[in-house]
């Protein structure tokens, strides 16, 4: 066959990939996809951001004669930036795309292409739902050896009023947890017809184990703790606890006093802050009832760093952190009382360790859209998913190398919906 890049190639080409990327999927099969697609997705009209927005809630109030004077039921509406992140591209020099057309290999040959795409996607989408998760089951450095540990992560987020029953909760573990587990996960999982996914089929470990969905995935991220020597002290300011200031992020920004003086990424992203003080449990965000661990003692705040930083000759360091702890008599409450200056917290984990949680969450708690990338002066293919990414495929040449390529490019889009919706998991002692 000659080298022609006529419409019944590209078709074949465009199908063999789309069919391999699809079939590399896990992590980005688990959250949201459709919320930003379509007319609400990104595109040059919208810049690098498009805000969706997150879920209303309402108050209920008791009163003796049903009296209500006074009182307000103003809705205020929070906005989820979803935000561009880089271009992802593989590619190839066209003369092994011939080969594959004239060898009939097609498939084979692009899978290690369309799989390399994909890895970069999970991986980098591994590392924002890290970073962006806001609850904590398991101490960080603990390994998951029991099935308990897992049904952790679903009792914390039935406890936290998260759907879960809908079917759209999952536990994605590391390979290495699958192993530990392997002995005690006969019977659990089962093959249904209707999974066709090669990787997602693989990766299921169990299909409704406690209400939640485990998947096994070698793209759960890594994150470095901070390399203050000093892991305990005390908040230095009062944060803001309402949700006007922080419905649009749902982050929050905490000084931390007491860590060592003068230390470079004293606090990294990733790093779990417990706030020890009495008193600053977990509410039920509807309920408004303090959540209860399985030892019948409640459930401490935590945050996730999202933004760390250096301390100065004080000890003392600004962080930013999720999910924002909400205290203002309203309907938006997800602690038991306020966070202020001088509580004490600590520092979770070693000085400089690397840990590897695993991720636990509604499908809710994070959007992933893919942007239409604009067509470059040469032949162009817009292939897409089922669920919406949109992947451009691109022949060109380079005169003066006597080259010709091909390309395929991948520009994603991250968004936290809800980051009380997910989770870092880790084993109990």
């Amino acid at each position: 066959m000659a080298n022609n890049f006529d419409s019944n190639v590209e078709k074949r080409l465009a199908a063999s990939f789309i069919k391999n990327f699809e079939s590399a999927r896990v992590l980005t099969k688990t959250v949201n996809t459709q919320l930003v697609s379509g007319n609400n997705g990104i595109n040059p009209k919208t810049g690098d951001t498009v805000f969706v927005r997150r879920p209303y809630e309402a108050l209920a109030v008791e009163t003796a004669k049903g009296d209500i004077t006074g009182l307000t039921g103003d809705i205020t509406s929070g906005q989820a930036p979803v935000t561009v992140q880089n271009f992802i591209t593989t590619f190839a020099e066209w003369d092994i795309i011939d080969e594959a057309i004239r060898m009939d290999r097609m498939d084979e040959i692009l899978r290690p292409y369309a799989t390399r795409l994909v890895t970069q996607l999970e991986g980098n989408l591994g590392r924002f739902m890290q970073r962006n998760s806001g609850l904590l089951s398991g101490v960080p450095g603990t390994p998951i050896t029991k099935w308990s540990d897992v049904a952790a992560f679903n009792t914390l987020l039935e406890s936290m009023g998260v759907p879960t029953l809908d079917g759209n909760a999952y536990a994605v573990l590391s390979p290495a947890v699958r192993e530990n587990l392997a002995d005690l996960q006969s019977g659990l999982a089962s093959g249904d017809n209707e999974l066709v996914n090669q990787a997602w089929r693989k990766a299921r470990i169990s299909k409704d184990f406690g209400g939640i969905t485990a998947l096994s995935s070698n793209h759960i991220p890594t994150y470095q703790s901070g390399a203050s020597v000093a892991r305990t002290g005390t908040i230095g300011a009062t944060p803001t606890a309402t949700y006007v200031a922080a419905k649009d992020t749902m982050t929050q920004t905490v000084v931390l006093s007491g860590l060592t003086a003068s230390t470079v990424n004293a606090v990294r992203p990733g790093d779990q802050i417990l706030i020890t003080q009495a008193g600053r449990s977990r509410i039920n965000p509807h309920t408004k009832e303090i959540i209860f661990d399985t030892g019948g003692d409640p459930v401490s705040w935590t945050y996730t760093v999202v933004t760390g930083g250096d301390t100065d000759g004080a000890g003392d360091v600004t962080v930013t952190v999720t999910g924002a702890a909400i205290n203002e008599d309203g309907a938006y409450d997800n602690i038991s009382t306020p966070i202020t200056s001088g509580d004490t917290f600590a520092l979770l984990g070693n000085t400089n360790v690397s840990y590897q949680s695993a991720l636990f969450y509604h499908r809710d708690a994070f959007a992933l859209a893919s942007v239409r990338i604009p067509k470059l002066h040469s032949k162009d293919t817009i292939m897409e998913s089922e669920d919406g990414f949109m992947i451009r495929m691109t022949r060109y040449s380079n005169g003066d190398a006597n080259t010709n390529k091909v390309r395929f490019d991948l520009l994603p889009a991250f968004g936290v919906l809800q980051p009380l919706f997910a989770g870092n998991g880790f084993g109990k002692p």
